[in-house]
């Protein structure tokens, strides 16, 4: 029945007879603890008050036709299915299904008027906060969608919040209005075991990356250095460090992300300073160090430190790539035990197909327009008029080894692109000028 879908807890579509207290008097051929009680769709029950404790409970009377009279509107199949099991109708038994029970859009599609219809379909939570991004029908009655969520998901929640307009300015943060609840964007939230504290309306935070750090951290291996230039409030950083023992240098232009950083950072190693790696082995003591300040700057002072970072993470999908020009400034050497690896994110879309039937070249689909967005943030060419393409190949061949993948969809047809390629000692003396032959 749709009325049961996705409803919480779910009802039990079978019962056994005593523990609904239904007792089958009258018939002296059936055990009541051996008997079941079946749930079935109001619409295919007479309306006639059905009783076991009738005198007409049927006896004498073929089945068949005595469940079919009893339920009119079931099919012949499951009637005659019934009939060889010897079911007999039941006496009718409510079934209460509570609000709480209810699904919000469910709620939402009983209380808002047709125009508003069909009523939100998700949301995002964030430690005691549901964030919505409500489309143009709903805003008239944005308040009445808080009020709801904020009644059905309370205790656990206690702010509703509706983003208005886009992600943007130099600490991609977005503006947002109170729907229900108290005012307070602080959350608390743990991701994968750590414990993370920002001011959501202060700091970018995106849930849906939660899997994509996970996934990242697993390529890191234990004690290794590590470079985000676009650290946030610190998820991705507190877990190379405290899981792995990295050492972990990190930066953002947002001073309010670098002060969460900082205090995320030292509330989870004093947990973790003496957990062990795997198969108990011993894990390096981290440290983490964040610095405020622009991206380009922070990559371009990696180069002067001792040891070049093993991994580099760009996730600053709207213009990662105009920072990999910062990389010319790092010291190019013929011994590099390990190149780099700079992970970068960006935001893409496939080429449409139209575009290039002129010059016949085949359109590329989002990964490679995002290594091409790479290749032209590295070393541009064509000058700007000519578009770089299907430069991958070249990228290899200064043995970049460049991996790409999709992450999520951000809008129809596009995006989010990770690129992960290695900085090698031929692509340095190439960006610092040197002519090379391949």
């Amino acid at each position: 029945m749709k009325e049961l879908d996705n409803i919480h807890p779910k009802i039990k579509v079978v019962h056994n007879l005593d523990r609904i207290g239904v007792e089958m008097n009258g018939d002296t051929n059936n055990d009541n603890h051996a008997m079941k009680a079946i749930l079935l769709d109001p619409k295919t029950v007479s309306n006639s008050n059905i009783s076991l404790k009738s005198s007409k409970n049927g006896n004498g009377i073929d089945p068949y036709e005595f469940l079919s009279s009893s339920f009119p509107r079931m099919s012949s199949d499951v009637v005659q299915s019934l009939a060889s099991i010897h079911a007999k109708p039941g006496p009718l038994v409510p079934i209460e299904l509570t609000y709480k029970q209810q699904p919000i859009q469910h709620i939402l599609s009983k209380l808002l008027p047709e125009v508003a219809q069909p009523p939100p379909t998700g949301y995002e939570q964030i430690g005691h906060v549901v964030h919505l991004n409500l489309k143009a029908h709903h805003e008239p009655y944005r308040k009445l969608i808080g009020a709801v969520i904020l009644d059905r998901l309370s205790p656990k929640i206690q702010t509703v919040v509706n983003k208005v307009g886009e992600v943007s300015g130099p600490y991609r943060t977005y503006e947002m209005e109170f729907l229900a609840g108290r005012p307070d964007t602080t959350v608390q939230l743990n991701e994968d075991g750590v414990a993370l504290e920002f001011d959501l309306s202060k700091v970018y935070w995106c849930a849906r990356l939660s899997g994509e750090r996970k996934r990242l951290l697993e390529e890191f291996k234990q004690g290794e250095i590590v470079a985000d230039a676009f650290c946030g409030a610190g998820a991705f950083v507190v877990q190379a460090a405290a899981k792995l023992g990295c050492t972990v240098y990190a930066n953002d232009l947002n001073p309010d992300a670098v002060r969460y950083c900082r205090e995320n950072a030292k509330k989870n190693l004093k947990r973790f300073n003496s957990a062990s790696g795997v198969d108990g082995e011993a894990i390096k003591k981290p440290k983490v160090v964040v610095t405020c300040g622009d991206a380009f700057d922070f990559i371009q002072n990696l180069g002067y430190m001792d040891d070049l970072p093993h991994h580099v993470v760009m996730n600053f999908p709207l213009d990662s790539a105009s920072f990999l020009g910062a990389l010319r400034w790092w010291p190019a050497k013929d011994n590099i035990e390990v190149a780099p690896i700079v992970h970068l994110y960006t935001f893409a879309r496939g080429d449409n197909s139209d575009e290039f039937k002129v010059d016949g070249m085949p359109p590329r689909d989002a990964v490679e327009v995002a290594v091409d967005l790479v290749a032209e943030g590295l070393v541009p060419e064509g000058g700007a008029i000519e578009a770089s393409r299907y430069r991958r190949s070249f990228l290899d061949k200064m043995g970049c080894d460049v991996k790409a993948r999709e992450v999520r969809d951000v809008a129809p047809g596009k995006v989010v692109i990770c690129v992960s390629f290695k900085v090698t000692d031929t692509l340095l003396r190439i960006l610092q000028g040197d002519f090379i032959d391949f």
